[in-house]
């Protein structure tokens, strides 16, 4: 029976993982599973027995790295690719000779992601792969597994060599995306679901999922986006997600979690079903008995969408953006004037809404709200910065912190700001929790700040790139190296980052160090540089003495004393903060004031000395 016949009868049960499972079996994080085709061959039969008398009806040859990044020498590749498929087909005959199964199992010619050399071109590849096919091929494989692909770049052409050598070849390509819903490359599950459903992927019998994320991030993917044809539907998660220990990447024991996950990824009408990373034979057992006698579910295929190129148009504030005027200002060298409030603690908005129709009044370019800094819970920056634009008519920054939400709250909220017409964020990572709060409260931290900056330069692309979101970072330029601060700016400008907001300035060294990474990045970016003015004695030596990175020089702590007046510290305040402004105004970009306690009257007086 062919495995398109199979597939027409029943669900496919896959083997899983094996260079995890060998690295947990044989305890050497040293060695590269694939060469042991030829160093150990009886391990690599061994593990595939194991998969078969857990249930597995498919078994990938153990040559997933077999290619020529990792194996350049061509006739040791070749040799590799084909000791992996005598060693699984010897596995399925010990495997028949023990049980006197006559069960259809099948043997799939397994290839990783699809690497090129830097010095390679596309015809190169291509070679080199329709050779490797070959192997295979006169090996007598009829199945064809492509995973942990990122992009459809070269697979269509070799589905369509394969086929055109062997008609009845079966081809699987699946697809590794993480949380967010992109592979490595950039392509969204719809692009994916998109590409598959087109003409020139014909050659291609079934597509999915595997690897990059466990099963129950694997599940909302499925949900979020059903297929857009009804080719045969692939789902491989993880176990888990790993942590390194001593050299050894560890998973977690999680087989009730991964099967009842998996068992609600079946329902969805996904037709072979297994495992990847973590995943033992126990996991793959567990599956199967789960599995017996519950029927495949009918898979949902929708209409395919128009083109990713026809962007959706929200409405905006208005002809011309007052947001779009921050830019201009931003690029133009004028310097333009950020001013960070903080949301309140409870429903209370007065004293901000009163603040932003001052400062707005007052020439600031644009208003930005912290996101419950400290983890300290307020009220919604996103929420607040929609009343303050719909109210005080001026441009507003929420910030968005990686720490509360995971991508589905994240997406959501990203969605709704944009619906209410915010274009700037700034986008952090976020401070952890307390220590004292945790085991009560937990930081989600799906994304760190970087990967965040992907996500939406992504959603810009498939959805608002008529329109698009512009986002700036935070710049902690207090490390020790600031070479490696620059690398992580240079990552976060990769990302889509367009500025820089960066923590309080005081010191001369402060500024020569802000000096030096403006030096470096040159007209790669813009640096807004922050000022926060210090109000009392007492503000002043509490942001000497308990905020992490924050350092004030004796001169300016001796400007203050215990007994001075609000208005006389108020004095003190504006003439630092001016001092501080003058001598940053040959590196700053910008300036970006922080207004302690919401206390707008004295920005607006720093401003009015600019």
């Amino acid at each position: 029976m062919s495995l398109q016949e199979y597939l027409r009868e029943r669900r496919l049960i896959t083997d899983g993982a094996m260079g995890t499972y060998y690295e947990k079996k044989y305890g050497d994080a040293d060695v590269f599973p694939e060469q042991e085709n030829l160093l150990h061959p009886e391990r690599i039969r061994d593990i595939h027995l194991e998969y078969l008398h857990a249930g597995a009806r498919l078994l990938r040859t153990n040559t997933f790295a077999t290619n020529p990044v990792f194996f350049p020498e061509e006739t040791q590749r070749l040799e590799n690719l084909r000791a992996g498929y005598d060693i699984a087909e010897a596995a399925v005959q010990k495997y028949r000779e023990e049980t006197g199964c006559a069960e259809d199992i099948f043997i799939a010619a397994d290839f990783g992601p699809i690497g090129e050399l830097e010095e390679q071109s596309a015809a190169e590849v291509l070679k080199d792969y329709r050779q490797m096919c070959d192997v295979f091929l006169d090996c007598g494989a009829t199945v064809f597994v492509f995973e942990s692909q990122r992009d459809d770049k070269y697979v269509k052409q070799l589905a369509d060599y394969v086929k055109e050598r062997c008609c009845d070849a079966f081809v699987l390509v699946q697809f590794t995306f993480d949380k967010s819903g992109y592979t490595r490359a950039g392509l969204s599950v719809r692009r994916i679901n998109e590409s598959m459903a087109g003409a020139d992927a014909a050659s291609i019998d079934a597509y999915g999922y595997n690897c990059g994320v466990e099963a129950g991030h694997l599940l909302q993917l499925l949900q979020a986006q059903p297929p857009y044809c009804r080719k045969f539907l692939s789902a491989l998660p993880n176990a888990g997600y790993p942590l390194s220990l001593r050299g050894r990447t560890i998973y977690t024991e999680n087989e009730q979690y991964f099967v009842k996950k998996s068992v609600e990824i079946a329902a969805l009408g996904v037709d072979i079903i297994g495992g990847c990373c973590g995943t033992t034979p126990g996991y793959i057992r567990d599956l199967a008995q789960a599995l017996e006698g519950v029927e495949r579910g009918d898979k949902q295929v929708i209409s395919r969408p128009p083109h990713a190129d026809v962007q959706i148009r929200q409405n905006g504030l208005a002809e011309e953006s007052v947001s779009d005027a921050f830019l201009d200002k931003l690029s133009s060298g004028k310097k333009p004037v950020i001013v960070e409030m903080d949301p309140p603690f409870n429903g209370d908005i007065s004293k901000v809404l009163a603040g932003a129709e001052k400062l707005a009044q007052a020439g600031a370019d644009l208003l930005t709200l912290s996101d419950s800094p400290m983890a300290r819970a307020r009220m919604d920056a996103g929420a607040l910065a929609a009343k303050l634009i719909r109210e005080v008519g001026i441009p507003v920054m929420p910030h968005i912190a990686c720490r509360d939400r995971n991508i589905i709250g994240l997406r959501g909220m990203l969605m709704g700001d944009y619906m209410n017409d915010i274009r700037q964020l700034l986008i952090v990572t976020g401070d952890p929790v307390a220590r004292d709060a945790r085991g009560t409260i937990s930081g989600v931290f799906d994304m760190n700040s970087i990967r965040l900056m992907e996500y939406v330069t992504h959603m810009n692309e498939e959805l608002y790139a008529d329109d698009p979101l512009h986002f700036g970072g935070a710049l902690n330029y207090h490390g020790a190296n600031p070479d490696a601060i620059i690398r992580r700016m240079e990552k976060k400008i990769e990302a889509g980052c367009e500025y820089f907001l960066t923590q309080p300035i005081y010191s001369d060294e402060d500024v020569e160090r802000i000096a030096y990474i403006r030096d470096a990045l040159g007209e790669r970016t813009k640096i807004c540089c922050g000022i926060m003015p210090l109000v009392s004695y007492k503000n002043a030596m509490f942001l000497h003495n308990e905020m992490a990175g924050i350092s004030i020089p004796e001169e300016i702590l001796a400007k203050y004393d215990p007994d001075m007046s609000r208005e006389a510290a108020q004095a003190v305040a504006v003439e630092i903060s001016l001092g501080l402004a003058g001598k940053l105004s040959g590196i700053a970009d910008a300036y970006y004031f922080m207004t302690p306690f919401n206390r707008a009257d004295l920005i607006c007086e720093i401003i009015a000395g600019l």
